[in-house]
């Protein structure tokens, strides 16, 4: 299967059934296998060819599913934009990829002039556009090969220059049976269509709502004051707040009642979110997983969450996944599957040292328990090395959120003339907290050398668009005039450091 034979299977199964609602338009899932079509025909029509790349820079439309299913029924290639980007990132990420067409929405008309992107054979989303797709001339173009990349999304860039991997036709339909699974979709479902389409989780959910015959209603933004009317309005069933889970519920706008599940990032939700979805009857999954990987592949219940604290879950059926390390012991999670990414574009030697034997480095650090449960340990690269033990970042900051008095919280490593690398923490707090109170909640709950030596209060941690920490910005901004560097605790204390 072809990305674009998601859409026509839709119309041939349920052609008068919504397939997207968005300010206040509908369409119909005849509709869009339609426009599928028209997008080939228009994409042929101004030059697109096998191979080529065509830049993709809108809002949460239909056109942004449509214009890819076109470009996969010619073999061409979606490269989708963070409209979060800066204008110098967003030309890197066009040049990089080499693409000579573009696809722009009206709103984001200043960003596409101020990065180039007007330099481009373009479409501006419109009537205009919408004219010229029904005027499109019929091509006869041969039916492209479903191993042919139809999509290249760009890593988020957390280490260093962001890079574009490749997912093909294939890999996308696996992917979106992947989601149906690990959702439970059915054509009685209406996804909250809040994540970006320039995201792998935003065009993942989409599609897998798709092929299951659902509806994809998209909010006017993704705050709760916006989220929580389109909830009501349109009777979602299935939701992921991009601003969290528990503001979203604390919200006096707050309405779940058609809801049946809300999903988010694994083993990141306090017990206190989960407990008050399960006291409104509302179900939970937690989702591990990566562009590089496709989108989603491992899922937790509640219940896991629950029980097993920092689980990510069990792997979805697809997926092969081995922990280079001893049982139960931190190891780097290796994935093998058909929905992995076919390389990284122009990046041999990435690709070369991510993908070996078939399988995925993933560069995460992860164990796998005796029952088939991940549990998420760190990046390896975010890891600590302080007096030569190894200190996981994300345990650390999984204690720090404990505190009552702590809304947010990232650990990293900074250099210290005690330890050579020491652990810092930034912690972004409720009220009136000194770092000498964090330093007693973490003693009681940490071994000595994984306490944070150093403590700064920030008003926000900074992070990119699909929610994670900026944690090389945050270890080149450490500057110890602006933090509190604890004492060395006695030695005579067995619980505390020598």
């Amino acid at each position: 299967m072809l990305l674009a034979d998601l859409a026509h299977r839709g119309a041939t199964l349920w052609p008068s059934r919504t397939a997207f609602t968005w300010d206040g338009h509908r369409r119909t899932y005849r509709e869009l296998d339609e426009r599928a079509g028209a997008w080939r025909r228009l994409l042929a029509a101004g030059g697109v060819r096998e191979g080529d790349r065509i830049a993709l820079l809108t809002v949460n439309v239909p056109d942004a599913l449509e214009a890819a299913f076109g470009a996969s029924l010619l073999g061409a290639v979606i490269v989708p934009l963070n409209v979060r980007l800066s204008a110098d990132e967003i030309r890197f990420q066009v040049e990089d990829a080499g693409a000579r067409h573009a696809v722009v929405h009206p709103a984001l008309e200043p960003l596409a002039r101020s990065s180039g992107l007007s330099d481009l054979t373009s479409w501006r989303l419109g009537p205009e556009t919408d004219d010229a797709l029904r005027d499109a001339p019929e091509t006869g173009l041969p039916r492209p090969d479903a191993e042919a990349p139809v999509m290249q999304l760009y890593t988020s860039g957390t280490t260093g220059r962001p890079k574009g991997c490749l997912l093909s036709n294939r890999a996308w339909v696996v992917a979106s049976a992947n989601v149906v699974q690990a959702l439970g979709l059915t054509g009685d479902d209406r996804l909250l269509g809040a994540l970006p389409l320039f995201h792998v989780a935003g065009y993942g959910t989409a599609l897998a709502t798709l092929a299951s015959g659902g509806t994809v209603v998209v909010p006017p933004g993704a705050t709760p004051e916006a989220v929580w009317p389109a909830v009501a309005s349109h009777g979602v069933t299935v939701a992921i707040f991009p601003t969290g889970t528990g503001r979203a519920l604390r919200h006096e706008a707050a309405a779940p009642g058609t809801l049946r599940l809300v999903f988010g990032i694994a083993a990141t939700e306090r017990p206190r979110t989960l407990t008050a979805l399960r006291d409104l009857g509302v179900d939970y999954r937690g989702i591990y997983g990566s562009t590089e990987a496709g989108n989603f592949v491992s899922v937790s219940t509640l219940a896991d969450e629950l029980e097993r604290p920092g689980t990510v879950g069990r792997p979805l059926p697809p997926f092969d996944v081995a922990v280079d390390a001893g049982p139960g012991e931190p190891g780097e999670l290796l994935v093998r599957g058909a929905t992995l990414m076919s390389g990284y574009a122009g990046r041999p030697d990435a690709t070369a040292e991510a993908l070996r034997d078939g399988w995925l480095h993933t560069g995460d650090l992860l164990r796998l328990d005796a029952d088939g449960y991940l549990y998420f340990v760190d990046r390896a690269k975010d890891m600590v090395k302080s007096g030569g033990e190894n200190v996981y970042c994300a345990e650390v900051e999984r204690v720090l959120l404990d505190h009552p008095a702590v809304l947010d919280a990232a650990v990293v490593g900074v250099p210290d003339r005690r330890w050579g690398e020491a652990v810092k923490a930034l912690v972004v707090a409720r009220g009136d907290v000194a770092p000498a109170d964090l330093d007693a909640h973490c003693r009681g709950r940490l071994g000595r050398f994984k306490r944070p030596r150093w403590y700064e209060l920030v008003e926000a941690i900074p992070r990119n668009h699909s929610g994670k920490i900026l944690k090389r910005e945050l270890r080149t901004a450490h500057d110890p005039a602006k933090a509190v560097r604890l004492p060395e605790q006695s030695s005579r204390d067995p619980g505390q450091d020598g």
